[in-house]
């Protein structure tokens, strides 16, 4: 029994000294062993943080919408938009590319173009004599030529009722 207890307090011996960290042999069963090593947990460096930089808002810039690619200069393409919109309480929209080229043709989209000789007047050059018509007409009774608004809305009003043929730069 004596033995028995030797040999198991050898083991318990054994197995205290296998299970430490010692890196001194240990004699089991006659041989000399070396402990397996432990793992020890390698520590991974925790990568600081990058600042986030704030975005700074900066304003949109609020495009023009156009119906059609803008070929002309920023004096005529400012008009785009209220001649579309004419065009389409007209239901004329299929002339929107014809109608800026003839307020190109005649004013460069200068409302206050005047011809010299004719006297015809504004955006799309009407004579005086028929203005006050045409503009009645369109809805614009006692607006100037020189009203760039009017002046578009009484030219698709006489291309409604005309065609092109008023103007010669069509």
């Amino acid at each position: 029994m004596r033995s028995r207890s030797l040999a198991l307090l050898a083991f318990v011996i054994l197995f205290t000294f296998s299970c430490t960290n010692s890196t001194q042999s240990v004699i089991t069963s006659g041989r000399a062993s070396t402990p397996t090593p432990v793992a020890t947990p390698t520590p991974i460096p925790t990568p600081t943080p990058e600042p986030i930089p704030t975005p700074i808002p900066t304003p949109t810039p609020r495009p023009t919408p156009i119906t059609a690619e803008a070929i002309y200069e920023p004096e005529v393409e400012q008009w785009r938009i209220p001649v579309v919109e004419a065009l389409q309480q007209y239901g004329l929209e299929e002339e929107e590319k014809t109608f800026m080229r003839v307020l190109w043709c005649e004013s460069r989209g200068d409302p206050n173009a005047k011809n010299p000789e004719s006297g015809a007047s504004g955006l799309m050059q009407h004579i005086p004599s028929y203005w006050d018509d045409r503009a009645t007409a369109a809805g614009f009774h006692g607006a100037s030529p020189f009203d760039p608004i009017a002046n578009i809305y009484a030219s698709v009003w006489l291309l409604d009722v005309g065609g092109w043929s008023h103007w010669e730069c069509y």
